[in-house]
């Protein structure tokens, strides 16, 4: 049977905000994926506790996937009330709901420098793909030996095969959800979808 290449992207999405949504677009307009899955975190393990609740994040997530074409809401992780090991994560969707996918995680390149910290990282990279959004401020030179070996080009990219990695040479955005809660929401038309302040206003989020 022909595997199905879907995307996964995770995060905590405390708030989801326009650096996200260019990222998507992005891998739409390249056909990469059809499909993408936004997937909030529960408890990250290697980044702080989120400000909003599970609830709140997770309902925005759905407004944002309402309003997208190719985007679905993923609510594993949340559902499961544990430390989201991403590891653990796939294992668990590849014997369930995804065990005729092949699947591409979605990431920062903050977070590809810092791969080799993940839990069982090296077992991970064979299990998926990783397509990385540069960010302002990285380099691949500060990357490991084994991951470099593993990058690939657009057009060499596979998406129904695993363990590689595909950088996106999109317009990299120096935005981040934590620099948005420090400015307490000025000014968030540029940063965040429209729909999604309202949300946040009506329901008190972030405030100082």
């Amino acid at each position: 049977m022909n595997k199905v290449a879907i995307g996964i992207f995770g995060g905590t999405f405390d708030p989801f905000h326009n650096g996200h949504l260019g990222l998507i677009h992005k891998i739409i307009e390249l056909s990469l994926l059809e499909t993408i899955y936004l997937m909030p975190n529960y408890i990250p393990p290697h980044k702080p506790q989120p400000k909003a609740s599970d609830q709140d994040r997770l309902n925005m997530i759905k407004m944002v996937c309402e309003r997208e074409k190719n985007l679905l809401p993923l609510d594993y992780e949340i559902q499961k009330k544990s430390i989201s090991y991403t590891y653990n994560t796939i294992q668990d969707l590849k014997n369930s709901i995804f065990d005729h996918h092949a699947i591409s995680l979605i990431i920062g390149m903050d977070s590809l420098i810092n791969f080799n910290s993940w839990y069982h990282a090296t077992d991970l990279i064979k299990e998926i793909n990783l397509i990385v959004a540069l960010r302002p401020h990285y380099s691949l030179d500060n990357l490991d030996q084994i991951l470099q070996d593993k990058i690939v080009s657009l057009n060499n990219f596979k998406p129904t095969q695993s363990s590689q990695i595909l950088i996106i040479e999109n317009n990299p955005i120096d935005l981040s959800s934590s620099e948005i809660r420090a400015h307490h929401f000025n000014d968030l038309s540029p940063k965040i979808p429209p729909y999604l302040i309202d949300y946040i206003k009506q329901n008190n989020l972030y405030r100082p």
